[in-house]
């Protein structure tokens, strides 16, 4: 498996379906999604097809997940692509410049190679397992050749920005959500609910936030990320659960850890 020729194939799908976001954001058509409360667009669904149908093309034995399309291809080959073509759906109704693109492919259950798009201001951030991590920008065709990220610095956890986010099926009565979210508050800075994991991870790699905290968060908008910025430096801890996972500069992380966990 060439992990760079997918890489640079995931690169051009998150940039052409972030440009379509942009392009269509002022017409674009809104239904409700599950059971009211959340949201989807023609973009969401437009953009996934169209990355699905590529990745058919390109790798026709590789399964793939879409948060639109869900399960699609073969479930028994050794690699499974994650997609959620428009993160931050709410942000891009409300008109918020806060929404992206996240592509990763998974070799069994091991994130490999992953893209963070950042649509608004045409940012991409990538990595390969075991590479680096790195940044291409509008001039880049391609992601061989791209700066690489060094996730850098220390400080006091009450200094500190982090992002929080959680799955879709977190209720605000959820108790362990709540402490979390409490103890949190009382123990940063700032606690950044963007609602778009995409932007938290492009802030996380650029230096901009000191860790992102996910609670029971979908797939598609976590792992590839996590593999981007493990890849520039940062730590990572899971709960043994496996609902919580922090990510950010290894003192934040540890500093995070005992918060949550006395």
């Amino acid at each position: 498996m060439d992990l760079q020729r997918a890489a640079d194939l995931a690169i051009a799908l998150a940039r052409e379906a972030g440009d379509v976001a942009v392009a269509e954001r002022a017409t674009a058509r809104i239904d409700a999604k599950g059971d009211g409360a959340d949201l989807v667009t023609h973009v969401d669904r437009e953009t996934e097809r169209r990355i699905v149908e590529a990745l058919r093309r390109a790798y026709p034995e590789h399964a793939i997940l879409g948060e639109e399309g869900g399960e699609q291809g073969s479930d028994e080959g050794e690699y499974r692509w994650l997609i959620d073509p428009l993160d931050g759906t709410h942000n891009y109704v409300l008109g918020l410049d806060v929404y992206g693109v996240c592509i990763t492919l998974c070799q069994r259950d091991r994130p490999v190679m992953a893209v963070v798009h950042d649509s608004p201001r045409r940012r991409t951030f990538w990595a390969i397992e075991g590479s680096g991590a790195f940044t291409a920008g509008d001039s880049d065709e391609s992601g061989s050749t791209a700066p690489r990220l060094v996730i850098e610095g220390a400080g006091a956890l009450a200094h500190e920005t982090v992002a929080f986010t959680q799955g879709y099926d977190v209720g605000h009565d959820d108790p362990r959500r709540n402490e979390l979210f409490d103890r949190l508050e009382r123990g940063t800075k700032r606690v950044l609910r963007s609602w778009a994991p995409s932007s938290d991870w492009a802030l996380l790699v650029t230096g901009g936030l000191g860790a992102l905290v996910a609670y029971r968060n979908e797939i598609w908008d976590l792992v590839g990320g996590a593999l981007i910025a493990t890849e520039a430096g940062a730590a990572s801890w899971t709960s043994a659960d496996g609902d919580l996972v922090i990510v950010g500069r290894p003192d934040v992380v540890t500093a995070l850890r005992e918060l949550v966990t006395r």
